[in-house]
């Protein structure tokens, strides 16, 4: 398992830093958790695709205020 996705694990599960990567990758290897997590790191999370294209079909929707 790669470091970025143990990282990712440790992050997202708020594992304590005492438990070691190794310990992470045999008790997460092959879980949904893992997976997420892998995939979490190549591809942006769904809800900023979605507000990326709507600020680009609506420009009102860019939160910013005019003065």
């Amino acid at each position: 398992m790669e470091k970025a996705v143990i990282d990712a694990i440790r992050r997202k599960e708020q594992l304590p830093k005492s438990m070691s990567d190794s310990e992470i990758a045999k008790e997460y290897k092959g879980t949904y958790t893992a997976a997420r997590a892998a995939v979490s790191l190549e591809h942006e999370p769904l809800d900023e695709t979605l507000n990326k294209a709507m600020r680009k079909v609506l420009p009102f929707m860019n939160g910013k205020k005019k003065k």
